[in-house]
């Protein structure tokens, strides 16, 4: 069962990676992680100041 793959040859195997040999492509993916954590809490925490006022 263990030999059972029919990949017989790695050559001329290719993989993709995700920006993994480019400096300016993880900045830009760790930029756009960050933006997509930061905007949420900056619209949740406006969201409850908004509240907060509305119901005092």
């Amino acid at each position: 069962m263990f030999n059972s793959s029919p990949i017989t040859s790695w050559e001329g195997a290719e993989a993709i990676f995700s920006y993994a040999d480019s400096p300016m492509g993880m900045a830009v993916c760790f930029w756009v992680m960050a933006v997509m954590l930061v905007v949420p809490l900056v619209v949740s925490y406006n969201a409850e100041e908004r509240a907060e006022i509305a119901h005092q």
